[in-house]
């Protein structure tokens, strides 16, 4: 069974350690951490208090934090990181961001949802997809390596 619920510290501990390896390869690319562990440890201690983030929790079970963070004035920054779990929440998270998350975030004022993911993660590129963005710009060297990245966004 699906809840979607706001992050506590425990969901952003799971998710972190467990992440799957595509997640851990596009967030070690803009990291300072060197290796899976240390991703960990950074994401905990950048999202573990943060009340901005939901959990999405299969059969009680953390298996993707995210959401919608605003770091300037009326654009928000849709980030997730996920387990392999996440299929059995994939659906239910759809229709959750779509139908209330970016409603809310939209009615409050935002004009622009913008993220970026890693050019070989192809299945985030296409849930990003289904969630409303469209692929916007391709940001080489954009990773730490030179990795490409795709900017997706919608925009009002």
């Amino acid at each position: 069974m699906l809840r979607l619920e706001a992050a506590d510290y425990t969901d952003v501990v799971q998710v972190a350690h467990r992440m799957r390896e595509r997640d851990v390869q596009e967030f070690l690319a803009v990291s300072h951490a060197t290796d899976r562990a240390e991703l960990a440890e950074q994401l905990v201690k950048r999202f573990g208090q943060s009340d901005e983030l939901i959990a999405a929790r299969v059969d009680g079970e953390a298996v993707a934090v995210g959401g919608c963070m605003q770091h300037r004035p009326n654009v928000v920054t849709l980030l997730f990181f996920a387990t392999d779990g996440f299929p059995a929440a994939a659906l239910g998270l759809t229709r959750f961001i779509t139908r209330v998350l970016f409603p809310e975030v939209k009615a409050a004022g935002a004009h622009r949802i913008e993220c970026v993911s890693h050019v070989e993660h192809r299945d985030a590129h296409r849930w990003i997809e289904m969630l409303g963005l469209r692929r916007e710009a391709e940001l080489k060297g954009f990773g730490r390596a030179g990795e490409t990245f795709l900017q997706f966004a919608w925009t009002r």
